[in-house]
């Protein structure tokens, strides 16, 4: 199992550590004049219920998102909102606009369907390991008359690829402590090689529907777009959230790792006690580039033929209780390579803090 037992430890050691000493929550810009921390963790063990190891077996990701920037030169927080984008994906009237930066860290592990195996595969994924810093920029718009909104991000992904982004050490030392089988195959990974990549996301949140006014039941809809660019991975995607629940927090849904498309890391609640609801969603991608099914990009290693294009279907639960928001998605993804046996699918759990 790649670090299954270790992303629930971790899990449960964030809430452990943060719990407990969170300051009441503020007004004014989205997600109020707070700063937020976030840990997530995905493994197929979360979907699956099984020991299993296949495809994208792990991810970790630890997360900080500044309070409201209000000392950013103004060609940056120019930059945060592009015209040109605006153009193709324009924003509506506001009377609210705050601006963020954050810092996160990551890890993926990705293994094939047999890691008894110490042979090369060709006709399976790859052994592959991502470990990355993630910096971003975000602007919120939004307007307090209709309840729309508008959420843009820059992220900058810079990391490495292969035996330098400790994949194996992650996987098998863990597998030691816990007793399980080792993944044998890691001398068949990608090679090492720099990780750079951009990616600008655009999102919509409707005006909130009180779908049952007397039972307190609302919904809305948050449509988005996104683009990246890089030797990692280059592609374009569209999606949208669906969210039905009791009064529903001024926010974006919970976020993710990889991809990481869609939701916000702040959160706002609107009423006291339980901001609590449901959600479905679809994405779309369409790929150019995906180092960890394609390989390395100057010179020869493990590859397979990827598929051009991917979706995600998404069902999950958040709870936003005073200042903490839990949630849990469950991700089934179409296949991503050619002779791929079938559909995966892994779960995703995060936990933000407003400090």
């Amino acid at each position: 199992m790649a670090m299954k037992g270790c992303g629930l430890a971790a899990f449960g050691l964030a809430v452990a550590l943060c719990a407990g000493a969170l300051p009441a929550r503020a007004q004014g810009d989205a997600g109020g004049d707070r700063a937020f921390i976030t840990f997530q963790v995905e493994n197929d063990l979360f979907a699956n219920f099984a020991n299993t190891d296949r495809h994208y077996t792990n991810g970790l990701q630890a997360a900080w998102l500044s309070r409201p920037r209000h000392d950013l030169p103004q060609w940056l927080a120019d930059f945060s909102s592009p015209p040109i984008y605006s153009l193709i994906f324009p924003t509506g009237n506001f009377d609210r606009k705050s601006h963020r930066t954050g810092i996160a860290i990551g890890h993926a592990i990705f293994t094939p369907d047999d890691t008894a195996a110490a042979a090369y595969l060709p006709d399976e994924r790859p052994y592959a390991a991502w470990l990355h810093m993630t910096f971003s920029l975000q602007s919120v718009r939004s307007s307090s008359i209709t309840g729309e909104a508008w959420q843009d991000q820059w992220k900058l992904d810079l990391g490495v690829v292969g035996p330098a982004a400790q994949g194996e050490f992650v996987q098998n030392e863990w597998h030691k402590v816990i007793g399980a089988n080792q993944a044998n195959g890691w001398d068949n990974q990608i090679r090492n090689e720099p990780g750079v990549n951009l990616s600008f996301e655009r999102a919509w949140r409707s005006s909130t529907i009180n779908a049952e006014p007397q039972r307190g039941l609302q919904t809305d809809f948050i449509p988005y777009t996104i683009m990246s660019l890089g030797n990692v991975q280059t592609y374009a995607g569209i999606g949208g959230t669906f969210r039905l629940g009791f009064s529903l927090p001024d926010d974006f849904g919970p976020t993710r790792i990889y991809p990481g498309v869609g939701g916000s890391e702040w959160f706002e609640p609107k009423a006291a006690g339980c901001n609590c609801y449901l959600f479905a969603g679809v994405e779309g991608r369409a790929i150019a580039r995906d180092i960890f099914l394609d390989g390395n990009t100057f010179r020869d290693s493990a590859s397979i033929d990827k598929k051009h294009f991917v979706h995600d279907l998404k069902l999950g639960a958040v709870f936003v209780l005073w200042d903490a928001r839990f949630s849990f998605t469950h991700v089934f993804r179409s296949k991503e390579y050619e002779g791929q046996p079938k559909a995966d699918q892994f779960g995703s759990i995060s936990v933000n803090f407003a400090l």
